[in-house]
């Protein structure tokens, strides 16, 4: 890893700081099946599937969906080690997503850990493929942790997950909800032919504490036991407002006011009084703030509804990219082209990141040039993207004055703006907290591919790992 500049600063400015520098990627390689990390600088063999992508890499939502608890079904709490536990639970013909393995990619999935009686982190990938690094839900004891994934169909067409529990044997529950699909070049249906994601600068819809906040709602006004609420999605700031847009992809963050645990719930079409959505995309104890990115299908009046279980709550909303149907099937513009196993990026505890937390009121930026270019088709460049889909963890938060405590939150956006009213993921101490993100690429100066990460407070490390790209 190369540092091309570094700038101190006073912790009591709140002007940022700036650090570059490059991303020196693994070699990688793609067939139609999804994209492989190889340790080292040399591509390996991949069987090609296909001589191109075709009409590869469209998304088809669906209305979220149980698919795998193991609270219920008889399948009992699964295991954790020190080393990992590993089980498999089946993905094609589930939920609403295909049973013909031919024609899935990927699928899109909410992935919860909970009642954990130890902290640990779960890792989940295609059957058959191998974790390495990675993790997607990292979880305290008794803490009901969820993240966003997009997986690849394994062997069997399956997933595998892992638990890992590094201070002892223990056991949790492990909950999957799915959200959508990504096809294959082999799929063809004429009826739904799926769409594509369009990424954005991270743009703030709603904040139930201060505004925006949709008309006819006063600001400041938490939602309520049992609540919904309707959030315009067609139209709002920067997404259009045509029938073509399908669904958005929002990190939604929840601030527990209350002192009772509650979830919030995002879908697509109102409910009935009196009934509870069936899924879930954050969970969170009395006092909490949690960020969970979801990917929501658009209700047939433009919007989508926002549900709080218990307690008193706020929702902050910010909008990291939407999907748009009918594009032309001989462009690439939005195609998701999924890993075979996750790829970690960067992580700043490490000796190639130079060991380095990134400091109070701070900015890094991140080249991914040469990421992006090592990808590759059937040993051919895949071509240039937008954008990439991973798994940013924050942790090690530590304090800039001994005696006084500190939270904080990361933003990730693109290179070529200012740092945006948003947030990607909020922490406290002691804590590591994930959370999947669609994250833009910029220019800066000749190089299009360079995300900014930010750090409101303290001095904090980071993690990510690649789940998918974005082609443009």
């Amino acid at each position: 890893m190369e540092h091309v500049e570094r700038i101190t600063i006073d912790p009591m400015k709140t002007t940022p700081r700036f650090r570059w520098a490059h991303l020196i990627a693994a070699a990688l390689c793609v067939s139609t099946l999804g994209l492989v990390a190889a340790a080292g600088t040399s591509a390996p063999t991949v069987e090609a599937q296909s001589t191109g992508l075709g009409a590869g890499g469209e998304f088809h939502p669906l209305a979220p969906a149980r698919i795998f608890d193991s609270r219920q079904g008889g399948i009992g709490r699964r295991a954790m080690s020190p080393q990992g536990v590993s089980f498999n639970f089946n993905l094609l013909g589930q939920g609403g997503i295909p049973a013909d393995g031919a024609s899935v990619l990927a699928v899109v999935l909410n992935v919860t850990v909970a009642n954990p009686d130890r902290a640990g982190f779960l890792s989940i990938t295609p059957a058959g493929a191998a974790a390495g690094e990675s993790s997607l839900v990292n979880f305290d004891a008794n803490r009901d942790v969820p993240n966003l994934a997009i997986v690849g169909v394994g062997s069997g067409g399956q997933a595998s997950v892992s638990l890992v529990s590094p201070t002892g044997p223990g056991s949790a529950n492990v909950i999957v909800d799915v959200f959508g699909w990504i096809s294959t070049s082999g799929y063809n249906d004429v009826v739904d032919d799926g769409s594509r994601f369009v990424p954005v600068t991270p743009t703030r819809i709603l904040d139930t504490r201060s505004g925006p906040v949709p008309a006819g709602r006063a600001g400041a006004v938490p939602l309520g036991p049992k609540e919904q609420l309707r959030l315009p999605i067609r139209g709002n700031q920067v997404v259009p407002a045509g029938g073509d847009v399908t669904g958005v992809m929002v990190n939604i963050t929840a601030v527990n006011d209350g002192g009772a645990y509650t979830y919030v719930a995002a879908v697509p079409e109102p409910f009935a009084a009196g009934t509870d959505p069936a899924t879930s995309v954050t969970n969170l104890v009395g006092g909490q703030i949690k960020a969970n990115t979801a990917i929501v299908p658009i209700g047939a009046d433009g919007a989508i509804q926002l549900f709080n279980s218990a307690s008193k709550t706020h929702l902050i909303v910010d909008v990291l990219g939407y999907l748009v149907k009918g594009r032309d099937a001989s462009t690439t513009a939005g195609r998701v082209v999924p890993l075979a196993a996750p790829f970690r990026a960067l992580d700043t505890r490490q000796d190639a990141f130079a060991k380095t937390p990134l400091g109070f009121a701070s900015i890094e930026n991140w080249s991914f040039r040469a990421f992006s270019d090592s990808v590759t088709l059937n040993g051919q460049p895949l071509g240039t993207q937008s954008g990439l889909i991973g798994n940013l963890t924050a942790t090690g938060l530590g304090r800039v004055y001994p005696t006084a405590p500190v939270r904080s939150f990361l933003t990730v956006f693109p290179g070529d703006v200012g740092l945006p009213n948003s947030s990607n993921v909020n922490v406290e101490e002691g804590e590591n907290v994930p959370n999947m993100s669609l994250l833009k690429y910029g220019l800066v100066g000749s190089d299009p591919n360079v995300i900014k990460v930010y750090n409101d407070n303290g001095s904090l490390h980071y993690i990510l790992d690649v789940y998918a790209v974005v082609l443009t």
